[in-house]
Formats: structure tokens, sequence, C-alpha cells
């Protein structure tokens, strides 16, 4: 730098402040365009099937030496309770607003007819067993990734934006994305989100232990047991999926891990 230098006259350095705020701008505006394209459902169904194929590749994942069951219920209730205390209510914030569930039906009724407390009582305690064996309760690990692609599909890169805290399962994950997005179809060009200049994306990698068992693969003997053990204590519970017709039960004997993708931003 010199006196007299044309790059410190404060023409030149209005116009590269006037650059970095610009810049720092439109990066901001595109962050919200990226979300918004997600959360108003303005996505075209390729990344749908980027998402399936994600899971598929996941599809046996290991334990990644997560907490024993009595921890994660040790969590799930500590979970509740922090819950209840931040909104009054033990479940997530209100989102879209959904059909009341038994439990919930029958605490209404029960306000002005004490013979419904019980009935009450076992009934919400089966949907807190569902919510727990599904891993809506449970410790879960998350890790964030920033997916590059071409034009035509082919992924370019892979940053890590934010990690689990679990290593062993931040590099399944690094490791699943590759094979995943190499078994997907390439986009159409003219999808929203597919540039000439390639495809960027953000995902959210949700990890959890799970309790639930499809009835199809129980076998005779000590599964016979459990579910009679299950029934005399009043806890037998489970679903039925429409989509499957499989039925499946909680069966905290055999927890396995399970693995599901989330799309936050499309730029």
């Amino acid at each position: 730098m010199r006196p007299g230098d044309p790059s410190l006259s404060a023409e030149a350095l209005a116009a590269e402040e006037h650059a970095r705020v610009s810049e720092r701008v439109q990066g901001i505006v595109d962050e919200r365009r990226a979300r918004d394209r997600v959360d108003t459902g303005r996505i075209h169904p390729y990344f749908g099937q980027l998402r399936a194929q994600l899971e598929k590749q996941m599809d046996a994942p290991p334990l990644f030496d997560m907490p024993s069951f009595p921890k994660q219920l040790l969590y799930s209730y500590a979970e509740k309770a922090r819950q209840f205390g931040a909104s009054g209510s033990p479940g997530a914030m209100p989102g879209p607003r959904k059909p009341p569930k038994p439990g919930e039906l029958l605490a209404k009724r029960a306000r002005d007819e004490p013979g419904y407390n019980r009935l009450r009582g076992l009934s919400q305690a089966g949907e807190e067993l569902q919510d727990f064996a599904h891993g809506v309760s449970t410790l879960k690990l998350t890790v964030t990734l920033e997916l590059l692609q071409g034009p035509d599909g082919l992924l370019r890169e892979v940053k890590l934006i934010s990690r689990s805290g679990n290593r062993a399962y931040d590099d399944y994950v690094l490791q699943a994305v590759p094979p995943a997005l190499g078994k997907s179809a390439p986009p159409p060009p003219d999808a929203m989100g597919v540039h000439t200049d390639g495809i960027r994306s953000v995902w959210a990698v949700e990890g959890r232990v799970v309790y639930v068992r499809k009835v199809s693969e129980m076998k005779k003997g000590s599964d016979n047991i459990y579910l009679a053990a299950l029934t005399a204590a009043g806890l037998l519970a489970g679903n039925f999926d429409e989509t499957t017709g499989e039925v499946y039960i909680i069966d905290v004997r055999n927890p396995h891990f399970e693995c599901r993708s989330r799309l936050l931003r499309v730029y």
C-alpha cells in the first residue's frame, strides 16, 4: 500500500463494503428460498426418490453403542418431563392439528366420570409405549449433510455440516451416500432445484433405536411366551401397516437401529 493508492480511496472502500453486504444479503435470501421450497412442498418428486434411496442404502445399520433399554426409557421420561415443563404438554410443540388419540378422547370424557380414569390411564400408557417403541421419544443421532450433484444427478461432493456426536454413525452415513445416489435415476432438467451448474441440497439423517418387530418374523416358543406375558400385563400393543399389510408389535428384547432422512433445503 502506498499513499495515493486508488484502492484506499473512499469510493473504492465503499464499493468493496457494498459488495460484501450484497453477497451476505444474497446468501440469506438464498437460504430462505431453499428452506421455503421444502417447507411449502414445492420440490420435484426426484428428491423423494433420493430420500428413498438413502434410506434403502441404510436399511440394516448396527446399534452404534446406543444406550441400553433402561437408559433409553429413563431418557424418554426425562424428555417428556422437559417438554411438559416447557409447553405444558408431554409431547412436542403443537403442529398441524391431528385427530385426537383414544387416550385424549377418554381424558376428555373422564373429566366428570371418575370411572373412566383407569381405562384412560391404560390407554395413555399404551400410547406412550408406542411412541417409545417407535423411537419417537428415545435418544437420537442426527447428522446434517450437504449434497452437491451434477445436473445429471451424479454425486460430486458430500459436505458434513453438523455431526451427531457418534463418529461411527457419521462415518456410516457418509459411506452410504455415494452408492445410494448412484442407484437413482437422473432428474428432469427442468425440475425445480436442478440447474445447469448442478444440484445443491441439505439433508438431515436421523438414527434411533426402535423396539418393534413384525409378527411374521416371530416364532413359536420364546416368542409365544413373550406375547403371553405382555398380554397378561396389559402391555401388548402394536400397529398395522396399511401399505404392506404387516402387523408390528413392541418387542423390547430385539432393539434395532433405524435411519430416516429428511430434506431440509433445495437451492
